[in-house]
């Protein structure tokens, strides 16, 4: 299967008078549940879909605690991942800067490790017009 792109035209806010140019913009085809995550990996392995479960919410617990203790957090195989914050006023002295208010906010960036970034390598591109919003689901009433 291949990765879906569109193209999109896009013109460059430094030099607005010039033509704009086409850039290609992946499109997701899709979504996988945390519920098929977990089904998906009984199949492969010995644990039943709830222990799957089980573990990755104690996962993304770890997780939430080891990162807001500032510590990277780190899968072998998958990538890292760590805290950055948004400082939205500077101050002039380090000592005039406090947290509570000079840190607008924090965000979580993923690295990922080599391997996986070598496998977009292997990656397939099909270029779509443009993917369908995904529309709300029908309430089914029973």
């Amino acid at each position: 299967m291949a990765v879906p792109f569109s193209v999109s035209a896009r013109k460059n806010p430094l030099k607005p008078d010039e033509s704009p140019r086409y850039y290609a913009t992946a499109q997701a085809s899709g979504e996988i549940t945390f519920k098929e995550i977990c089904a998906r990996i009984a199949d492969r392995c010995t644990v039943t879909a709830s222990d799957a479960k089980a573990t990755l919410d104690a996962l993304v617990t770890i997780m939430k605690e080891a990162l807001g203790n500032g510590q990277i957090v780190r899968f072998n195989d998958l990538g890292s991942f760590r805290m950055s914050l948004k400082t939205g006023r500077p101050t002039d002295k380090a000592e005039d800067f406090l947290s509570n208010v000079n840190i607008d906010g924090a965000k979580i960036i993923f690295r990922p490790e080599m391997d996986l970034k070598r496998h977009t390598k292997t990656f397939t591109y099909q270029k779509v017009s443009s993917l369908p919003k995904k529309e709300k689901k029908e309430e089914v009433k029973g």
